[in-house]
């Protein structure tokens, strides 16, 4: 008799987008505390695991692939994000860790839009559905393997306080309003350092910004999100642009486009994002800004409104 195929859940890592970011304030022990609304776009990376016991004195087999791939070379297996939340979910549960992550790697490294958080958020979403785990485990693991990752297991439309811990989901009614906007991403390809971003600031002598007064979470008008973000800010822009002189130039270039009714910088840069109310208007958007500037990252997809979905795969052998 014939072995039925061994399968993987796979499941999107989707970018995270943070379409206000304010520094509220400063942690004794050195943190800033946040506030910001963050979404999900269809766009990100795609994350697959096989959650059965690696065999026994066997390392989990981890996969790396991709269009960014090489760029994530030179970390070993162990201390990339996505294995080290297996390592930390498979910990708090006492189970074998899972034989087999496998990352496939299409948001840039070092870019404003969490892409190795959202990976480590996927594998434990992925893991958690496999190993019934709740929600409080997911989180709790999140919480230890840095500020985003919290946010990017909750994967759905929220606001976000403290240094990233304190994750408030959207209802419904607002999470479908933003749902019905698509989102045109670019990137110079400048990777950016987080930390180098705050340096600057603290270099340039920024300081503080009150949280941004935005609709009630249940409020279902896009328009009115709209205005109150725009009347908001990234406080971090300032200094990613001094670093990265490529970003000015992108935030023009997305000024310019036709149908574009919000355009900003994610968290500490460099990518900036465009959004439209139809599809069509942000991929004729994303062919003009790819001819225009041939090296740039360039992606388009919807906001999500909820968590990506679950898929079983065929494992691949090897």
């Amino acid at each position: 008799m014939t072995a039925p195929p061994q399968l993987m859940l796979s499941t999107l890592a989707p970018a995270k987008i943070n379409l206000h970011l304010h520094v509220t304030g400063r942690r004794d022990d050195g943190y800033h505390l946040l506030d910001s609304l963050v979404v999900f776009a269809g766009a990100g990376d795609r994350v697959a695991v096989d959650p059965c016991p690696a065999p026994a004195g066997t390392p989990t087999g981890f996969d790396l692939e991709g269009p960014f791939a090489a760029a994530l070379g030179d970390t070993a297996p162990a201390d990339n994000l996505a294995m080290r939340a297996a390592t930390g979910l498979a910990a708090r549960l006492g189970r074998p860790l899972p034989a087999r992550i496998r990352l496939d790697k299409h948001l840039p490294v070092a870019s404003g839009i969490g892409g190795g958080s959202s990976d480590a958020a996927a594998v434990l979403r992925l893991l958690g559905h496999a190993w019934g785990a709740g929600a409080d485990d997911l989180q709790a693991v999140a919480e230890g393997l840095g500020a985003d990752v919290p946010m990017c297991v909750t994967a759905t439309p929220c606001r976000v306080t403290g240094v990233g811990e304190v994750v408030a989901p959207l209802d419904a009614a607002a999470a479908a309003a933003f749902a019905g906007l698509h989102i045109l991403l670019v990137n110079p390809l400048v990777p950016l350092s987080t930390p180098a971003v705050f340096r600057a600031r603290a270099a340039a002598g920024a300081g503080f910004t009150p949280a941004a007064r935005l609709p009630a979470p249940d409020t279902a008008d896009i328009g009115a999100w709209l205005v109150a973000l725009g009347a908001a800010g990234n406080d971090l822009s300032d200094a990613a642009r001094s670093l990265v002189p490529e970003i000015p130039e992108a935030e023009a270039a997305l000024g310019r486009l036709a149908g574009a009714c919000f355009t900003r910088m994610s968290g500490s840069g460099a990518t900036c994002f465009a959004l439209f109310t139809e599809a069509a208007a942000a991929e004729a958007a994303q062919s003009l800004i790819s001819t225009a500037h041939p090296g740039w990252w360039t992606a388009t997809g919807p906001l999500l409104a909820g968590l990506p979905e679950i898929r079983e795969t065929p494992a691949r052998s090897g």
